[in-house]
């Protein structure tokens, strides 16, 4: 227990350490990545995206066919796992203890694994999930709408077209359709998605290059789950 506290806090330190070299509101670090991803950012030309990124608000990412990346929230280590062919926006606001949390779905299947659930939303063209410290996929199909499966916790998902809304518990899926409905279902684990990195303990340590003020090239080593 204590262990696990002093690396969440060497976690923390370390974020904001290295936020501190350069100016711009970061937010999160990409921390495992697999085939072909992009990140486009101020209106700019897309960009390879990898390992040890820092990710600024409102920075696009885009994941090609086969790929897979995951990114950890500096502030409470919440966890954003992206699948192929999907292209998200990711906005945070800071404060004083937290990050307030947007993520804007815009095609495609993510991942989030929330540890503080107190300002995380995830918005699609048609649906809003919020949640409370949980566990979910987000499934978003412009011609279907917008599927929810929960694994842990409690997710309460918006309809933006009816103003409908349900809450969504482990173990069950809730559709937000293009039409203005809802429903839920029992989850079928056959339809959950595979999570690439969902037993991956090994290769948990990042490594950042970077420059001191002086110019001095140096190295910090970043423990994370």
């Amino acid at each position: 227990m204590i262990n696990a506290i002093c690396q969440r806090k060497f976690f923390l330190l370390a974020m904001l350490f290295l936020c501190s070299l350069t100016a711009g509101e970061k937010i999160a670090i990409v921390t495992k990545i697999i085939g072909n991803v992009e990140y486009a950012r101020d209106n700019k030309l897309p960009k390879n995206l990898k390992r040890g990124f820092i990710v600024e608000s409102g920075d696009q990412i885009v994941t090609k066919k086969d790929a897979f990346v995951a990114i950890v929230f500096i502030d409470d280590r919440t966890a954003l796992k992206i699948k192929e062919k999907s292209k998200i926006v990711i906005n945070g606001k800071k404060s004083a203890k937290n990050i307030s949390k947007n993520i804007n779905l815009d095609s495609g299947i993510i991942r989030a694994q929330v540890n503080n659930g107190k300002d995380f939303l995830v918005q699609t063209s048609v649906s809003v999930a919020s949640v409370k410290g949980t566990d979910f996929w987000v499934i978003s199909d412009d011609k279907i709408g917008d599927s929810i499966i929960g694994l842990e916790g409690l997710i309460t998902l918006s309809n933006r077209i009816s103003g409908k809304k349900i809450d969504i518990k482990p173990g069950i899926t809730g559709i937000s359709s293009n039409d203005g409905s809802l429903q839920t279902f029992r989850s079928d684990p056959k339809n959950t998605p595979k999570d690439l990195f969902q037993n991956d303990s090994q290769n948990n340590k990042l490594e950042i290059i970077f420059k001191d003020s002086s110019g001095k090239q140096k190295k910090l080593i970043i423990d994370y789950k």
